[in-house]
């Protein structure tokens, strides 16, 4: 927290990286933007921010898996006017994926991710 306090009181227990803010610059018409670790983690929570020049995109997702699916939704999209990317999601190996795809290949992704641990 920059500038800021933590105060905390009774039981608390944090492990990895629960709480994550991440930029991508995709450069392809798919990039992969995001993974957590299907052993450590069972659901995660996504603000989405996508800008490509002047156009701008939002949206929150939900991400589940139940060991060899993953399961998510997207809601509360709002765009300037274009729909730049679709977010998908898959899984690889021992990992879930947040994809985007579109046509907009110059797109900044920026996130922050809240995941729940198993």
């Amino acid at each position: 927290i920059l500038g800021g306090d933590i105060t905390a009181s009774g039981d608390m227990k944090i492990n990895g990286d629960v709480l994550n803010s991440k930029v991508v610059q995709m450069t392809n018409s798919s990039s992969v933007i995001d993974t957590f670790n299907t052993g450590s983690f069972r659901s995660a929570k996504y603000i989405l921010q996508v800008t490509s020049a002047s156009n701008y995109q939002v949206s929150e997702m939900l991400v589940l898996h139940n060991d060899g699916t993953p399961l998510n939704t997207e809601y509360a999209q709002l765009n300037s006017g274009l729909n730049l990317v679709n977010f998908s999601t898959d899984i690889n190996g021992a990992n879930v994926r947040l994809n985007a795809s579109g046509n907009f290949i110059s797109c900044s992704v920026r996130h922050e991710r809240t995941i729940i641990p198993n």
